[in-house]
């Protein structure tokens, strides 16, 4: 089946020039960063602790400012600063969780370089919350009562989230995520000591229904991850789809479990509804497994195909399966063209020899956002943190982002590419970049007021 060109007409063009020449006013910390020497991002597993390993030739901080480390990159010294992190470091979706940790201290390695946050040292930790809400919720308090963090990070699975901005709300303890992203976060579940640093649920679907909506296809389905994320996602997507094009019909959903192994049946029972186009928010290695097996049925030459493949998925399927020209969206792709960026790939390929994922560039945001506040307010207080988070401006390494007061939403955009093979790194990556602004899919203010009633 011949894949038709990108639709290119509504969201054109990467980041503003006026963009790249405000990062580049940014200073950066000063002195080398120490990075660690943890395992690879594509790792499917567990990693050695990147706060062990030895230090390797890195660079200033890609996300840094003037507020984040001490001034002229003396010692940090005194008690440290505690950020903890629950995310997911086995089963299906642990490519994301290594990613969520190599991300993070990176930057703490880099700041701790550069003298620290208020001349104090940072020291990350993190647990395994194995993709369970009850498991991601007793850690969160752990960290919080035990070893008393000042902030924490996470995790992968939205249904986690959830868990953790509840016992974030009950200890007053600033929570940033970064890889989970259900937008009830930001609007039904909404608490002040929340910020997220990527995309959620809403702005990702709307970003690729409004897209589609001008291809060729009218008759779709969808396979999603049977939870939060997945559910969420799909609805937005339909509901936006068929609001942009009345012609659209759904002719199939399928809702497998979150770390299936066998998607033969999903399989069957798409190709037997004879969609011409199939939405998926699968992601990881539920998505490595659906591709492979996918492909087995010939799946993408009988139907167009458009996921959420990120760094990590790609880089476990390496050239094992033709995605060339396929449509891809993703949150934080290392092919994004920013200073910042670039610094951000060269500094972790040091530490970790292989590119960054999203979940990587993303935790580095998150860490980079917090330790700023934190040097703006000259204390690390957690209700001085809400009051300057709230339309706080910062350099990350997708550009100039500030977040959103009403519901503590970075202004962040949602990419869609086009899948080509790159020799050099031996798997697909995202050609033709789009971006998609924040300000054209996150929801009015005076939406997120009528949801929360």
């Amino acid at each position: 089946m011949t894949r038709p060109t990108l639709q290119r007409s509504r969201f054109a063009g990467g980041l503003p020039a006026l963009v790249l020449a405000l990062v580049l006013l940014a200073a950066a910390c000063a002195g080398g960063g120490e990075v660690g020497d943890g395992a690879g991002a594509g790792a499917a597993g567990g990693s050695e602790p990147a706060g062990s390993s030895e230090p390797a030739s890195g660079s200033e901080p890609a996300g840094g400012s003037e507020a984040a480390g001490s001034e002229g990159g003396a010692a940090a010294e005194g008690e440290p600063l505690r950020i903890g992190m629950a995310t997911t470091l086995s089963g299906s979706i642990a490519l994301f969780g290594v990613a969520n940790e190599n991300g993070a201290q990176l930057a703490v390695d880099q700041l701790n370089e550069a003298g620290g946050v208020l001349g104090r040292p940072l020291e990350l930790i993190v647990r395994d919350d194995q993709a369970a809400p009850e498991e991601g919720a007793a850690i969160a308090r752990d960290l919080i009562i035990s070893e008393n963090v000042d902030m924490l990070l996470g995790p992968v699975s939205s249904g986690v989230a959830l868990a953790i901005t509840e016992v974030s709300a009950e200890r007053k303890v600033p929570f940033i995520v970064h890889t989970s992203n259900t937008e009830a976060l930001m609007v039904e579940e909404f608490q002040p000591y929340m910020v997220s640093v990527v995309p959620n649920t809403g702005m990702e679907a709307r970003a690729q229904g409004v897209d589609l909506a001008d291809s060729e296809f009218t008759r779709w389905a969808t396979i999603a991850p049977d939870y939060e994320f997945g559910q969420a996602q799909t609805g937005t997507f339909v509901d936006t789809l068929t609001d942009e094009n009345p012609d659209v019909e759904i002719v199939e959903q399928q809702f497998p479990e979150l770390g299936e192994t066998d998607f033969q049946p999903f399989i069957t029972s798409l190709l037997s509804a004879e969609p011409e186009a199939v939405y998926s928010p699968l992601f990881a290695g539920d998505l490595v497994t659906f591709t492979r097996q996918a492909a087995n049925f010939g799946f993408f030459d009988q139907t167009e195909f458009t996921a959420l493949y990120e760094t990590d998925a790609l880089t476990e399927l390496g050239d094992e399966v033709d995605l060339s020209g396929i449509r891809a969206y993703s949150r934080c792709p290392f092919t994004i063209d920013t200073p910042q960026m670039t610094e951000f790939v060269d500094a972790y390929r040091a530490a970790n020899d292989s590119v960054p994922s999203d979940w990587a560039c993303m935790a580095y945001d998150a860490v980079m956002l917090w330790a700023q506040v934190v040097e703006e307010n000259g204390e690390a207080d957690p209700d001085q943190f809400v009051e300057t988070v709230e339309g706080f401006e910062f350099t990350s390494l997708r550009g100039e982002t500030s977040i959103r007061e009403v519901d503590h939403q970075a202004s962040v955009p949602s990419y869609i590419g086009e899948l080509q093979f790159d020799d050099e790194l031996g798997f697909y990556v995202y050609e033709n970049l789009q971006t998609v602004p924040a300000e054209e899919i996150w929801l009015e203010e005076s939406e997120v007021m009528e949801r929360r009633g």
